[in-house]
């Protein structure tokens, strides 16, 4: 089997995942009202950003971290 190495180029395959886990976990909390709310507060927070970024490793955290990270961030 391929190792496949996440690179910069790529990981944006691994986005739309954690953000659909991200929102829905938003919602769950009722941080937000609906599933656009809950979608525009994942894009526009720091979390999403150094999810973009490859070199953050962002993408390696699991969704508790992350919400855990998304919930510190507003405060």
């Amino acid at each position: 089997m391929k190792k496949v190495e996440i690179t910069q180029d790529n990981v944006h395959l691994l986005l739309p995942n954690k953000v659909a886990q991200l929102a829905n976990r938003i919602l769950q909390d009722g941080l937000a009202k609906d599933l656009p709310t809950a979608l525009d507060m994942v894009y526009s927070s720091e979390v999403y950003t150094k999810l973009e970024q490859e070199k953050t490793k962002y993408w390696w955290l699991g969704i508790n971290t992350l919400y855990h990270d998304f919930l510190a961030e507003r405060k």
